[in-house]
């Protein structure tokens, strides 16, 4: 059943021709649901955002976070429960986009708003989404790539990349595409290995990574990477054969600690991240306008985002990227508010020379 203002405050309404602003506010649960927690940005950004947006926009209403741990099924039966006990609204990162077709039917079935966020929409009735534009982030990162190719022709490169079935693939693939493809048909750039890391787990890219060192003799200039988890499992097969540093890899996003304190010591060219205080701020205040049956606040919706189910998209909140560099790390990390200087010198990120001044 819709979730909305109760009997008697609408026949209070009536009565009285208005109700004062405070009586009208929401109180409940809305549930975010992620795939891990083991992701930096989930634990460290989004879910503290969006814990204090939702004080801000609905201080009567608890923000509950659901971790699937990169499991869909668990993932649907934690919907399922969320809506059988009264969710006011489900914002919604999905472990594996195309799979979520069931917990959007059955929150549009219960009359229940679901913001997706981050990943794909998914197959399914979605009243916004918030992202994103993915197409730039391939864009700035092959751009980047071409303006640091390492000496060596041709270029020997691993595209160690991430899971297709989201559509940050594609886009992201479509940037790299730009800028590699002339080289690689004109013999600048070789690409030694081609490989996919399903659900973006380092796990999986450091096999892959490990595969490409086996089968080309540690014959490899640099490795394109699509996250900083698939760079980490990158990184990690490098290590074991002494080429961190030597191998530079190309590619990261997401702006994880571990990922900056790679481009800090030069092992990992730049990174890229959201923004991510204005993503979730966007999300919690979409999430309330439908919660109260309101259209979405003036401006925060400023696009479309291609759905397989709704004609014509859906309508979307659109955060630029932000490209992280060794040069611009004050700006774009510390001033940003990301990370402290304190937190990028600590672990590995002592030795750079960053740190040492």
């Amino acid at each position: 059943m819709k979730r909305t203002l109760s009997a008697a405050l609408l026949s209070a309404a009536a009565f009285f021709g208005s109700v004062p602003s405070h009586a009208a506010e929401p109180s409940g649960t809305v549930y975010l649901l992620v795939p891990n927690v083991t992701t930096n940005r989930w634990a460290k950004f989004d879910i503290p955002n969006m814990t204090e947006a939702m004080k801000k926009y609905a201080p009567g209403v608890e923000l509950k976070v659901l971790n699937a741990n990169d499991d869909m099924q668990q993932q649907v039966s934690q919907a399922e429960s969320a809506l059988a006990s009264g969710a006011l609204g489900i914002i919604l990162v999905s472990v594996d986009p195309p799979r979520s077709a069931s917990i959007l039917a059955k929150a549009d079935a219960d009359g229940i708003p679901v913001v997706t966020y981050a990943h794909d929409p998914g197959p399914g009735p979605v009243s916004y989404h918030v992202s994103v534009p993915f197409s730039d982030i391939g864009e700035a990162q092959g751009k980047y790539l071409l303006e640091n190719l390492p000496e060596h022709r041709p270029v020997r490169l691993a595209y160690m990349l991430g899971d297709p079935k989201f559509a940050f693939y594609p886009e992201q693939m479509k940037g790299f595409d730009t800028y590699l493809k002339p080289l690689i048909e004109n013999g600048t750039v070789e690409v030694v290995c081609q490989a996919d890391a399903l659900l973006y787990l380092a796990s999986n890219a450091q096999k892959n990574m490990e595969q490409c060192l086996t089968k080309t003799d540690n014959g490899v200039d640099g490795a394109i990477v699509m996250n900083d988890d698939t760079g980490g499992g990158v990184i990690a097969a490098l290590s074991a054969q002494d080429l961190v540093g030597k191998v530079k890899v190309y590619g990261g996003y997401d702006a994880t600690l571990e990922g900056i304190q790679r481009v800090l010591l030069g092992w990992q060219a730049a990174d890229m991240a959201p923004p991510y205080k204005g993503m979730a701020d966007a999300a919690v205040q979409l999430i309330v306008s439908k919660i109260k049956e309101e259209e979405a606040p003036a401006g925060v919706v400023n696009g479309t985002w291609p759905s397989t189910f709704t004609e014509g998209g859906v309508p979307a909140r659109l955060e630029p990227n932000v490209f992280i560099t060794a040069d611009n790390m004050q700006e774009t990390v510390i001033d940003a508010g990301l990370f402290t200087k304190e937190e990028l010198c600590g672990g590995i990120g002592k030795d750079a020379g960053f740190c040492k001044n």
